[in-house]
């Protein structure tokens, strides 16, 4: 399942990371926030899912309705480690998942196309938090979409497909 944004942290190569999971032999479920308000239908339907996709953000609390044994893919955007760790990353092996990071480069952040490369919003994320949160919020997760490079992703998706395909976890 891919949880597809649609306000910020949009992955905007969308459609291109659809095509290639579904060439490694994914059955790809794109889901919206739309789907996801009537939460038994939708909590049937991720645990009918053995890997769940997303860019950083509340969709991902989903993961709480994954299989044991499932997958968690966070593509983590820039800025944003503490809280993709701390919320999604650290919590999964305790609900019997695997859990795969995709920490974006700098170039597929859209904030590089608005600050520039060698911008510290982009070179010095620890700068921006000692502004507070409210410039975190602004900078990283307000502003900021995520264009995955599908050859660097595909290889996580890899992993996902063999931790998947190995001896499940078990609850």
């Amino acid at each position: 399942m891919l949880i597809s944004r649609e306000k910020t942290r949009k992955i905007l190569n969308e459609d291109e990371m659809i095509t290639m999971m579904k060439e490694l032999g994914f059955r790809v479920i794109v889901a919206t926030a739309e789907e996801a308000r009537n939460v038994n239908k939708f909590a049937n339907t991720v645990n009918s899912c053995s890997v769940l996709v997303g860019a950083h953000g509340a969709g991902l609390t989903n993961e709480l309705f994954l299989p044991a044994g499932a997958v968690m893919v966070q593509v983590e955007p820039l800025g944003l480690e503490w809280a993709a760790a701390n919320y999604y990353g650290n919590p999964a092996p305790t609900m019997h998942l695997h859990y795969l990071r995709y920490k974006i480069e700098p170039e597929e952040s859209s904030l590089v196309e608005l600050y520039g490369r060698h911008h510290s919003v982009i070179t010095d994320p620890e700068s921006v938090y000692a502004k507070g949160y409210r410039e975190v919020k602004a900078m990283y997760l307000d502003q900021q979409d995520v264009r995955v490079n599908i050859v660097r992703f595909r290889k996580t998706m890899l992993q996902a497909l063999k931790l998947v395909k190995n001896a499940p976890l078990t609850r």
